[in-house]
C-alpha cells in the first residue's frame, strides 16, 4: 500500500514526464535485449557507434533524453529497428492490408 505523501507526489508529476520516462525505458529495454541477444557488452556496442563507454551508459539508463537521431544511428550500428510506429508495427505483422491486395 502506497502512502499518502508518495501517492500525492506521483499525483503531482505532469503526465508528459511519465510518458518520457516510460518511453525512454521502453527503448533501453529494447537495446539492452538486442545487446544481450546477440552477446554484446555496452563496450562493444559504444565502439560500434564511435562512443564512450559512459555515454552510452547514459544513453541506456532509461533516463536520458535520447533523440530520434541518436535512435536512428543505434538502429544502424545493429542493423535493426529499435522502435516501429504502430502503422509499421501494423504492416509488419499483420501484412497487407485487404484493401491494398484487392480483396
Amino acid at each position: 500500500m502506497k502512502s499518502p505523501i508518495i501517492a500525492n507526489a506521483l499525483a503531482d508529476i505532469p503526465a508528459e514526464n511519465i510518458r518520457f520516462v516510460d518511453k525512454n525505458l521502453g527503448i533501453s529495454e529494447q537495446v539492452c535485449a538486442i545487446l544481450e541477444r546477440r552477446g554484446l557488452t555496452q563496450k562493444e556496442f559504444a565502439r560500434m557507434l564511435g562512443k564512450s563507454e559512459s555515454e552510452v551508459s547514459k544513453w541506456l539508463s532509461g533516463l536520458h533524453n535520447l533523440t530520434l537521431k541518436s535512435i536512428a544511428r543505434m538502429e544502424a550500428a545493429l542493423g535493426e529497428d529499435i522502435i516501429i510506429t504502430p502503422q509499421q508495427a501494423n504492416i509488419r505483422y499483420t501484412g497487407p492490408s485487404m484493401e491494398k491486395i484487392g480483396l
